[in-house]
Order: C-alpha cells, then sequence, then structure tokens
C-alpha cells in the first residue's frame, strides 16, 4: 500500500513539474478572461490528458507490453530539447494571446497545447507500470491538478509574486522529464512487466 501512495506522490510531482507553465499560465489569464472560465478549461484540458495518458498506457500494454519501457526514450529527448532550448536562449515567453472573456472551449485548447509534456511525462510512466500502480498514478496526478487550479486561484490575487515564481520553477521541468524518462527506461519494481 506505501508503494502506491509512493508512487501516486511521484506522479503528482511530475504532474505538477510538467504544469508549472500551465500555473503562470493560468493566472495571467484568470486576470483577462475571469477565474471561472480560465480555471474550468485548464481542469478540462488536464483531465483530457490524464484520460488520454490511461488509454495510451492501456493501448501500449495490450499492443507490445514487453515495450512499454522503451517509451521513456519521449520524455528524455523532450527533456534534452528543453535544456537546449534554455541555455542557447534566453527569450522569455510571450504574453497570453486571448482576448478578455475567452471561452471555456479557447482556454481549454490552449492548456491542451502546453500540455504536451505533461502528456509526454504520464503515458508512458502509466504504460510501463503495473494497472493497480495506474490507478494511484492517475489519482495522484488528478489531485495534483485540482492542487495547482486552487494555487492558481489563489495565487492570481498576488499575481507578479506568483507569476516570478513559477517561471524560475520551470528551469527544473527539462530535468525532471529527464528523470522521469530514466526511471521509465529502467526495470523498476512499479513496471508491468519484469
Amino acid at each position: 500500500m506505501l508503494d502506491h501512495v509512493i508512487f501516486a506522490l511521484s506522479a503528482a510531482l511530475a504532474q505538477v513539474l510538467t504544469n508549472l507553465d500551465n500555473l503562470a499560465a493560468l493566472i495571467a489569464l484568470m486576470l483577462v478572461s475571469g477565474a471561472a472560465s480560465s480555471v474550468a478549461g485548464f481542469l478540462l484540458a488536464q483531465m483530457l490528458v490524464l484520460v488520454a495518458a490511461m488509454a495510451v498506457a492501456y493501448g501500449v500494454s495490450d499492443a507490445v507490453p514487453h515495450w512499454a519501457g522503451y517509451l521513456g526514450v519521449f520524455p528524455v529527448g523532450l527533456g534534452l530539447w528543453g535544456l537546449w532550448r534554455q541555455f542557447s536562449s534566453h527569450a522569455e515567453a510571450p504574453a497570453s494571446p486571448l482576448p478578455a472573456g475567452a471561452s471555456v472551449v479557447v482556454t481549454t485548447l490552449l492548456f491542451l497545447s502546453m500540455s504536451v509534456d505533461s502528456f509526454i511525462v504520464m503515458a508512458p510512466l502509466l504504460a510501463d507500470s503495473a494497472p493497480s500502480y495506474r490507478v494511484a498514478g492517475l489519482i495522484g496526478a488528478a489531485l495534483a491538478v485540482c492542487a495547482l487550479a486552487a494555487l492558481a486561484l489563489a495565487g492570481a490575487r498576488a499575481t507578479s509574486v506568483a507569476e516570478r515564481i513559477a517561471r524560475r520553477m520551470e528551469k527544473i521541468v527539462p530535468y525532471v522529464m529527464i528523470c522521469a524518462g530514466i526511471y521509465i527506461l529502467s526495470n523498476t519494481w512499479t513496471d508491468m512487466v519484469q
């Protein structure tokens, strides 16, 4: 049981760290479009990402169970690309392109486009895990998404401080993706196939 809790916490941490850019965008977007549609779009997008990651996990484990661990190559590759971008350019992230009063559908699409890194980490992590660990990981990631939404609501009052913290924390995301990829590539106790 404790190992499931630890795996859920690991999945939650991966979800939080790959969503720091979304958190900064959510806080900024809440000031422009309002809290209700922004948070609803964020939550809907993240739930779609988690459902898609779980679907991929079950699809891969059914189709090619012995190859699921090799999906770790994708987070490692994306993490290395993120490190390269981090050290090769110092361009600031563009401001939110959404007009005031953007709908839930528009904000959902924005957050889906920004959540590729979360999907690339969560899908292999869940695919390479036994079914009971998948459920624990999904629960941990979903709770992390809810915590991020609550944090964004609280952070909307102290926007400049929250955005600065989120932007600084974003710098560790490539390292997290590389570590998650290496974990997926290694044969661990959460794996579906030992």
